[in-house]
């Protein structure tokens, strides 16, 4: 049984590992059931509280802007989503500031968040918060709002959940968000996340050390808050379950359906022969990643030219898995007109395929595109600048599928230390070395083998989901 406690509010209470399945659990995020990566965090850590911890899922509620999955359990409200018009606004700001008649609006629509919240914690009995970001602007106005529901609620004497932070990144990780005017400053020291987080899970080793002066400065204003902090917070690294065992799963009948759909669904075969090519002639790389600046598919088409040149293939088909947001928009058609830049400089052809304009056309999934390519012999690119951690290059490495990636920062210190099979890049350079060792691992069933191999067990040993839960556990029990 749950037990009172007499520290702080009297109605919060202490939590034992038998309680677990029993208590009532709400995730809050901009959206689930997408392909950005804390979407896909998210439905780990679901799958996780049912399998490892029991909990039923009638027990896990959602609270969103938006969703891909209509369930009653999932609450939606635009208000809360990232790309809300005013939450828009509140970013392309940033530097500028609020004020006028745009600081009404803001005031309205964290008013009209911070009721939905408050609501839906009620009608739901929740008893722990798991909220995904609210470290990161990009959900301003759900985390400005959620940390009002807390002030208030407790200024009343109620009884509040739990508030267990997921820290994927934030503005502090991100150079664009460095310049905050004092108005918004205002806003980020009050509620992203604010002082109301009570155990706070990071995705990597290098977070809290970057965040440590910001923690400070909240700890001002709100005394304690980093001692707290300190001692109520964990490092759970992004995890995968293996797509295949092994690497001879790669050639199993229900891949080579998926391949034949593939070729099928995106006219493949039709569009290599209006090219005079056929697949034989044609390398496949795979961009595991939604269209995002910060990810480099410019350079990776860079890479691609540079391979094909060296290679004896006549075509590559370089696919983009992922969809573009508001901004995205805006590289993609960079991204065209580079690589018809790059088409006419060098007389190769590289064709850029992006699979969100196949979305109407064919029903596979963001998931399972890592194991069509290693079926086609292909690799993968990944060339951010920065991660979180980096989900994508986990799916791309527990589907049999080599990438070349950058070492960005979280790269070099949590990941390189596994000592996957791929190949990786100190610099934005195209280096002869790297790509010949890439045409050798393409040439060479017999060392995908090998890699692929090595690769999926170090996933199996080090980045299983179950490690979530002993992480997760600790969050929840851990004294309020």
């Amino acid at each position: 049984m749950c037990r009172k406690t007499g520290v702080g509010n009297k109605k919060l209470r202490e939590i034992s590992k038998k309680d677990i399945p029993k208590l009532k659990y709400g995730v809050v995020h901009s959206q689930v059931g997408f392909s950005d990566g804390v979407s896909i965090v998210m439905e780990q850590v679901e799958n996780v509280m049912r399998e490892n911890l029991k909990v039923p899922k009638e027990n896990i509620f959602y609270l969103v802007g938006k969703t891909s999955k209509k369930e009653l359990r999932i609450t939606e409200d635009e208000v809360l989503w990232d790309r809300h018009k005013v939450n828009r606004k509140m970013l392309g700001n940033f530097e500028s500031g609020y004020g006028g008649h745009l600081s009404e609006r803001i005031e309205a629509s964290i008013l009209k968040a911070k009721i939905r919240i408050e609501n839906w914690v009620k009608e739901n009995k929740i008893d722990i918060l798991i909220v995904h970001n609210s470290s990161h602007p990009v959900n301003f106005i759900s985390s400005v709002a959620l940390s009002r529901y807390y002030r208030d609620a407790i200024a009343r004497g109620r009884k509040t959940p739990k508030y267990i932070l997921w820290w994927h990144d934030s503005h502090l990780e991100r150079e664009h968000f460095s310049r905050p005017s004092n108005d918004v400053r205002k806003y980020l020291l009050e509620g992203v996340p604010g002082r109301f987080v009570e155990y706070i899970i990071f995705i990597n080793n290098l977070q809290l050390r970057s965040v440590k002066k910001y923690f400070l400065e909240i700890d001002k204003k709100y005394k304690g808050f980093y001692k707290k902090i300190l001692s109520n917070h964990n490092v759970a690294y992004n995890t995968t379950g293996t797509f295949i065992n092994s690497f001879r799963d790669i050639d199993a009948m229900d891949n080579g359906t998926r391949v034949k759909r593939f070729i099928r669904d995106f006219d493949i075969k039709g569009f290599l022969g209006r090219e005079g090519l056929r697949l034989k002639d044609t390398l496949f790389c795979l961009q595991h990643t939604r269209i995002v600046e910060r990810k480099r598919i410019d350079f990776a088409l860079k890479y691609c030219y540079e391979l094909l040149e060296k290679s004896k293939k006549k075509a590559l088909y370089f696919l983009v898995s992922g969809q573009a947001d508001v901004t995205g928009a805006k590289y993609k058609r960079e991204l065209i007109k580079l690589n018809k830049k790059l088409a006419k400089e060098t007389g190769k052809r590289v064709f850029l395929i992006f699979a969100e304009d196949y979305y109407d056309k064919t029903k596979l999934s963001f998931d399972e595109y890592p194991r069509i390519f290693a079926r086609l012999g292909g690799f993968s690119t990944y060339f951010s600048e920065v991660e979180g951690f980096g989900n994508n290059l986990l799916e791309v490495l527990a589907s049999g599928l080599i990438p070349v990636v950058y070492k960005y920062p979280v790269f070099k210190k949590d990941i390189e230390k596994f000592n996957f099979s791929l190949l990786a890049l100190d610099k934005f350079e195209v280096e002869d070395d790297v790509l010949s060792e890439t045409l050798k691992f393409l040439a060479s069933k017999k060392l995908r083998h090998k890699m692929v191999d090595n690769n999926l067990e170090i996933l199996k040993e080090y980045f299983p989901h179950k490690i979530i839960a002993s992480k997760l556990e600790r969050a929840i029990i851990k004294k309020r």
